[in-house]
Protein backbone atom coordinates (compact mmCIF):
# COMPACT_ATOMS: atom_id res chain seq x y z
CA UNK A 1 0.00 0.00 0.00
CA UNK A 2 2.98 2.10 0.97
CA UNK A 3 3.93 2.11 -2.84
CA UNK A 4 0.67 2.38 -4.19
CA UNK A 5 0.31 5.51 -2.52
CA UNK A 6 4.01 7.03 -2.87
CA UNK A 7 3.65 5.98 -6.95
CA UNK A 8 0.36 7.87 -6.77
CA UNK A 9 1.28 11.07 -5.10
CA UNK A 10 4.89 11.12 -6.74
CA UNK A 11 3.02 11.42 -10.54
CA UNK A 12 -0.14 13.41 -9.05
CA UNK A 13 -2.09 10.09 -10.70
CA UNK A 14 -5.60 8.72 -8.97
CA UNK A 15 -5.12 5.46 -10.37
CA UNK A 16 -2.63 2.54 -11.08
CA UNK A 17 -3.09 -0.13 -13.26
CA UNK A 18 -1.88 -3.88 -11.81
CA UNK A 19 -0.16 -6.13 -14.40
CA UNK A 20 0.68 -9.51 -14.14
CA UNK A 21 2.44 -11.38 -16.83
CA UNK A 22 1.34 -8.69 -19.04
CA UNK A 23 -2.09 -8.52 -18.71
CA UNK A 24 -3.96 -5.83 -16.55
CA UNK A 25 -5.24 -7.52 -13.98
CA UNK A 26 -7.00 -4.55 -12.20
CA UNK A 27 -6.49 -0.91 -10.94
CA UNK A 28 -6.17 0.33 -7.43
CA UNK A 29 -7.85 3.91 -7.20
CA UNK A 30 -6.91 6.40 -3.76
CA UNK A 31 -10.89 5.02 -2.79
CA UNK A 32 -9.53 1.47 -3.14
CA UNK A 33 -6.53 2.77 -0.49
CA UNK A 34 -8.91 4.70 1.96
CA UNK A 35 -11.14 1.10 1.75
CA UNK A 36 -8.07 -0.82 2.90
CA UNK A 37 -6.73 1.93 6.02
CA UNK A 38 -10.55 2.11 6.88
CA UNK A 39 -11.65 -1.50 7.00
CA UNK A 40 -7.76 -1.86 9.31
CA UNK A 41 -7.57 -0.82 12.14
CA UNK A 42 -3.99 -2.39 13.74
CA UNK A 43 -1.41 -3.56 11.04
CA UNK A 44 -1.89 -3.60 7.26
CA UNK A 45 -0.58 -7.28 7.03
CA UNK A 46 -3.25 -9.92 6.45
CA UNK A 47 -3.26 -12.62 8.82
CA UNK A 48 -3.20 -16.18 7.11
CA UNK A 49 -6.71 -17.07 7.83
CA UNK A 50 -7.84 -13.75 6.49
CA UNK A 51 -5.32 -14.56 3.09
CA UNK A 52 -6.99 -17.52 3.11
CA UNK A 53 -10.51 -16.44 3.30
CA UNK A 54 -10.02 -13.88 0.46
CA UNK A 55 -8.14 -15.26 -1.61
CA UNK A 56 -10.75 -18.98 -1.75
CA UNK A 57 -13.34 -16.31 -2.56
CA UNK A 58 -11.55 -14.77 -5.26
CA UNK A 59 -10.63 -17.59 -7.25
CA UNK A 60 -14.42 -18.88 -6.68
CA UNK A 61 -15.45 -15.69 -8.33
CA UNK A 62 -13.00 -15.58 -11.21
CA UNK A 63 -14.25 -18.95 -11.70
CA UNK A 64 -17.76 -17.94 -12.44
CA UNK A 65 -18.68 -16.74 -15.80
CA UNK A 66 -20.95 -13.62 -14.82
CA UNK A 67 -18.55 -12.02 -12.04
CA UNK A 68 -17.02 -8.92 -12.71
CA UNK A 69 -14.28 -9.32 -10.63
CA UNK A 70 -11.93 -6.55 -11.95
CA UNK A 71 -14.58 -4.12 -10.51
CA UNK A 72 -14.19 -5.86 -6.76
CA UNK A 73 -12.45 -4.90 -4.17
CA UNK A 74 -12.54 -7.50 -1.01
CA UNK A 75 -10.87 -7.22 2.00
CA UNK A 76 -10.75 -9.14 5.11
CA UNK A 77 -9.76 -8.01 8.97
CA UNK A 78 -10.90 -10.95 11.47
CA UNK A 79 -12.83 -12.83 9.25
CA UNK A 80 -15.18 -10.00 8.19
CA UNK A 81 -15.49 -9.57 4.68
CA UNK A 82 -16.02 -6.01 3.13
CA UNK A 83 -17.24 -5.86 -0.67
CA UNK A 84 -16.26 -2.95 -2.38
CA UNK A 85 -16.76 -1.90 -6.30
CA UNK A 86 -19.58 -2.17 -8.88
CA UNK A 87 -21.82 -5.02 -10.03
CA UNK A 88 -23.98 -5.32 -13.28
CA UNK A 89 -27.15 -5.78 -11.50
CA UNK A 90 -28.70 -6.52 -7.81
CA UNK A 91 -28.42 -10.68 -8.61
CA UNK A 92 -24.95 -10.48 -8.90
CA UNK A 93 -24.31 -8.54 -6.10
CA UNK A 94 -26.26 -10.50 -3.86
CA UNK A 95 -24.85 -13.71 -5.52
CA UNK A 96 -21.03 -12.31 -4.68
CA UNK A 97 -22.11 -12.13 -0.96
CA UNK A 98 -23.32 -15.27 -0.85
CA UNK A 99 -20.44 -16.82 -2.07
CA UNK A 100 -18.29 -14.76 0.60
CA UNK A 101 -20.77 -15.72 3.63
CA UNK A 102 -20.36 -19.72 2.40
CA UNK A 103 -16.52 -19.61 2.95
CA UNK A 104 -15.76 -21.33 6.47
CA UNK A 105 -14.03 -19.12 8.81
CA UNK A 106 -16.27 -16.21 7.73
CA UNK A 107 -17.91 -14.19 10.45
CA UNK A 108 -19.48 -11.17 8.50
CA UNK A 109 -19.67 -9.80 5.06
CA UNK A 110 -20.07 -6.09 4.77
CA UNK A 111 -21.53 -5.17 1.57
CA UNK A 112 -20.63 -1.86 0.11
CA UNK A 113 -20.97 -2.81 -3.54
CA UNK A 114 -22.78 -0.33 -5.84
CA UNK A 115 -24.78 -1.35 -8.94
CA UNK A 116 -23.16 0.07 -12.34
CA UNK A 117 -24.41 -0.12 -16.28
CA UNK A 118 -24.58 -2.83 -17.28
CA UNK A 119 -21.39 -4.89 -18.26
CA UNK A 120 -20.43 -7.16 -20.99
CA UNK A 121 -18.85 -11.02 -20.04
CA UNK A 122 -15.51 -11.13 -21.10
Amino acid sequence: LDQIATLMERNSIKRVPIVKDGQLVGIISRANLIQAVACKHASLEIPGIDAAIRDKLLAHLKSQPWAHTALLNVTVNDGVVDLWGMTSSDTERTAIRVAAESILGVRAVNDHLVIGPRLLSA
